[in-house]
């Protein structure tokens, strides 16, 4: 899978904060219908599947207690 850049990773940190997830227990428990609230919202861009992907590595780097590293693209 690709290499994300921080500056990709925090954008889709905002906008799941737009819709309320801002919990690592909230990213893991993620539904498709609060995905779908991020296209509904005017001020948001939509949802990619570029951002899906980062979605699972961000859910990976919490299960594997590496979010820090995640975030700064360090091992």
């Amino acid at each position: 899978m690709a290499e994300y850049s921080s500056n990709e990773k925090n954008k889709l940190a905002q906008k799941l904060k737009k819709i309320n997830i801002i919990s690592e227990k909230d990213i893991l428990n993620i539904k498709v219908s609060q995905l779908k609230k991020i296209n509904e919202d005017e001020e948001l861009s939509n949802l990619t599947i570029k951002d899906i992907q980062i979605i699972w590595l961000m859910q990976e780097a919490i299960e594997n207690k590496t979010l820090l590293e995640f975030f700064t693209n360090t091992k």
